[in-house]
């Protein structure tokens, strides 16, 4: 296990709130995580299954885990998603835990491209599959020349 995957045992904020966990035990290539089902990550209570904003949300960050992972990868190098496509093939049902794995296909330039899905752990069910661009190398500070701070200067 790289050092970069070791460090996944403390997660990001989101990655906390939705109960994610780097699932150790798997010897698959890239990153995958686990997402146990709970009421809370249903759009509806009723119909008891995770709400595919979820599963989309969990295959992104994980995709951009794996880039982190990855041999061609630069420490700190921050990164943006430019493009993910999630096909979602079968609801999947609040009582299963989702592994969500995503593999680094390779880079080009600073382009990054990414290959997820997401299936039961238990029953190993396909949810969904995944592609993803990322975009390395963008701004991680604010920058003080956005709308949103030129507004804020002229109500003061």
């Amino acid at each position: 296990m790289s050092l970069f995957l070791k460090s996944l045992k403390e997660l990001p904020p989101f990655g906390q709130a939705l109960g994610m966990v780097l699932d150790e035990a798997d010897t698959g290539p890239g990153v995958a995580v686990l997402l146990p089902g709970a009421e809370r990550l249903s759009g509806d209570a009723e119909d008891e299954v995770f709400h595919t904003g979820v599963i989309l949300a969990t295959i992104d960050n994980t995709a951009g885990w794996c880039i982190r992972d990855h041999p061609g990868y630069a420490e700190g190098t921050s990164m943006a998603t430019l493009d993910l496509r999630v096909d979602f093939v079968t609801p999947a049902s609040l009582r299963e835990t989702l592994r969500v794995r995503a593999v680094c296909e390779g880079f080009d330039g600073d382009i990054a491209f990414v290959r997820a899905t997401a299936e039961t752990l238990n029953t190993k069910v396909l949810i969904a599959t995944g592609q993803a661009t990322f975009m390395l190398g963008t701004p991680s500070t604010p920058n003080p020349a956005t709308p949103a701070n030129a507004l804020g200067d002229s109500l003061e």
